[in-house]
Order: C-alpha cells, then structure tokens, then sequence
C-alpha cells in the first residue's frame, strides 16, 4: 500500500463545491481561506490569509457535494 499525506484545514469555505466527472470518476473543487494571526515583537498584531485550493475524487467528492447541499437546506 502506497503512503499518502493528511492535511487538516480549519477555515472559511471560498466558494461552493464544484462537482464534475472526469473519465467517470467524481471531482470536485473548492477553496479553503485559512488565517494566521500573529504578535510581532513590538506587540503589534498582525493577519496573514492564504487561499487553498482543495480537489476531491470519488466518493469523497461526492460525499463532499451532498453535504454542502444539506447544509444550504438546513440554514434556510
């Protein structure tokens, strides 16, 4: 079995989930805006925002669709 990389984004959804197929296979692409915030040595605060793209396949691109749908229902 290969080796694979976990990454935990805590942040604000960018846009709403994109879901296409690619050779039968389900994508789906957003993007995640992180904040970093910070003191410098003079005490004054500082904000970093960096944009992520995230890609999705399979069945975690599909759970990934049904769930922001639910949860647009659900705030209404």
């Amino acid at each position: 079995m290969g080796s694979y990389n976990r990454v935990i984004l805590v942040g604000n959804l960018g846009n709403a989930a994109e879901l296409k197929s690619v050779g039968g296979t389900a994508l789906a692409s957003f993007s995640i805006a992180t904040t970093e915030t910070w003191k410098d040595r003079d005490g004054q605060k500082h904000e970093r925002t960096e944009w992520t793209r995230v890609s999705l396949w399979g069945k975690q691109a599909e759970s990934v669709a049904q769930e922001e749908v639910y949860s647009i229902l659900t705030q209404r």
